[in-house]
């Protein structure tokens, strides 16, 4: 708008121009000079709204560039030391808790390998021992009864 206002500006100074020269009535003078008048104050109008508003956008534009500056502080901030400290608040002891369950674990599977371990020896133990004779022996005591031989059967007469 400020540049077409220009324009006819520039169109009216050569028409009052050119006019001057064909020397025109007296009665189109003051007419010129009033429209020359209104076309000045609507240039400086809009040369004072352009100004107006080149100075809000400059001021916008600071606005925006600030805070974009905050809002990417704030990101880095958050994700370099807050992430971090979140993640450590939220801990609570997690990978000591982890670390005493495995090893419980841990320590209960040495305990049954071991108790296996011993548990085979004595097994092992059992059958190196394992003689026939003394079982047999064994158990006939035990069980003399059942093994001794019964009484003579003697003659009865009638």
């Amino acid at each position: 708008k400020l540049k077409e206002a220009e324009k006819q500006e520039e169109k009216q100074f050569n028409k009052s121009g050119d006019l001057s020269m064909n020397l025109l009535r007296h009665e189109d003078r003051p007419q010129r000079r009033s429209s020359v008048k209104k076309i000045e104050k609507m240039k400086e109008k809009r040369q004072a709204k352009y100004s107006e508003n080149k100075l809000k956008c400059t001021k916008a534009r600071n606005d925006y560039l600030l805070n974009l500056a905050a809002t990417n502080a704030a990101i880095s901030k958050y994700y370099i030391h807050d992430v971090s400290d979140l993640i450590d608040c939220c801990d609570l002891g997690f990978h000591a808790s982890l670390a005493r369950t495995f090893r419980t674990y841990l320590s209960a599977e040495y305990n049954l390998e071991t108790s296996r371990h011993e548990g085979l020896d004595v097994i092992e133990n059992a059958v190196d021992n394992l003689d026939s004779r003394s079982d047999k022996h064994t158990v006939m005591d035990m069980c003399n009864q059942v093994f001794c031989p019964p009484l003579k059967f003697e003659f009865q007469p009638h």
